[in-house]
């Protein structure tokens, strides 16, 4: 028997079993602190339920937020606690971004204050944290590049909730590798929302034998990220990882999705316009006209404790680079996995010690 960084393992018979030990929290940073990062933080200090009480042997009372960045300058400068009205005293850092991948939209709407790269470096490592969660807005690729390569010089492992090809990219993964470390992404699915639905969906159709001809998703919301995403260089983008998550339940299908248009007074809530076409017995056709209403920020949180949580007890057993699993599981821009019911199972057949 041999204890190495809270891990136990038994090697008998050629198998190995892990114990985690509960000592020490997950210390993560947020890199942006929109809606997503608030109920992420009140969820972790509010003590909201979770929907799996323990992933990995990790409760979400084990994670601890030490260090959080954002460009408003409204929030830059202030505490956690002062913005939210809960968690730790942990003041909010000037983050980074590049100019050229501001859209109009955000630049308008927003006073932003920047820090040089070797400024926020220097914090990210100062953090010493277990992990860095990638919270910013759509369409910031070169800004998501830096934040991987500053988790791998600060020794973070990184979560990648953003649309930002990070987790996709070999280079970058087996950067993360190179320093034992993991990266995971793309673009977070959330818990209960569109994508979701219309995966299950199809899914259902499809299993109790009917074929799925065509569909349509449109979304329509009040979130800053909705605004930002009115560019429409980020539109298309975003449009093609919901559509292509979509289509690994039936590739053969005619899917189309999108968001098209901000509506303020929404604020948090997306709503969702399905039509839904399916051949049924006797080639009869059947329809769905529906409409579904949702919260980014609520429906984040899970998925996100989940994913910090299987990420940390991975890298308790030695794990490195990209776990396909957890991808899977967490994001629309995978590294593979159809079927969402099978996803689930595994996910919590591995996870849920």
């Amino acid at each position: 028997m041999r204890e190495k960084n809270n891990l136990i393992s038994l090697n008998i018979k050629a198998h190995s079993f892990y114990i985690i030990s509960m000592h020490g929290n997950i210390k993560v940073a947020l890199v942006g602190a929109g809606n997503v990062a608030e109920h992420v933080i009140k969820g972790i200090y509010d003590n909201v339920k979770p929907w799996h009480e323990s992933v990995g042997g990790y409760n979400v009372k084990d994670i601890e937020v030490v260090g959080i960045f954002d460009v408003d300058k409204k929030k830059v400068g202030k505490s956690i606690r002062e913005i939210y009205k809960t968690g730790p005293e942990v003041i909010i850092e000037p983050s980074i971004f590049y100019p050229e991948e501001i859209s109009r939209e955000m630049g308008a709407n927003l006073e932003l204050v920047k820090t040089d790269e070797p400024a926020f470096m220097n914090k990210i490592k100062n953090l010493d944290a277990d992990q860095i969660i990638n919270l910013i807005n759509s369409g910031q690729q070169r800004a998501s590049e830096f934040l991987a390569r500053a988790s791998v010089e600060a020794g973070s492992s990184l979560v990648n909730a953003t649309p930002a090809l990070i987790a996709h990219n070999e280079e970058i993964i087996n950067e993360f590798a190179h320093k034992k470390l993991l990266v995971a992404g793309d673009d977070l699915q959330s818990q209960l929302g569109g994508t979701w639905l219309h995966r299950i969906l199809m899914l259902a159709f499809k299993q109790f034998g009917s074929t799925w001809v065509k569909s349509y998703q449109l979304d329509v919301g009040g979130s800053f990220e909705t605004l930002n995403t009115m560019d429409e260089r980020i539109r298309e983008h975003k449009k093609k990882i919901k559509s292509s998550a979509i289509k690994r339940e039936d590739e053969a299908s005619e899917v189309v999705t999108g968001t098209t248009d901000y509506v303020p007074f929404l604020n948090d809530y997306r709503v969702s316009h399905f039509y839904v076409e399916v051949l049924g017995p006797f080639n009869e056709r059947f329809y769905i006209d529906a409409e579904y209403k949702t919260r980014d920020g609520p429906n984040a949180y899970n998925i996100i404790v989940d994913v910090i949580r299987a990420l940390k007890y991975e890298n308790d057993k030695g794990s490195i680079g990209s776990i396909k699993l957890i991808n899977a599981f967490g994001f629309k821009s995978n590294a593979g996995g159809t079927n969402l019911l099978k996803i689930l199972e595994d996910f919590e057949k591995n996870y849920l010690i």
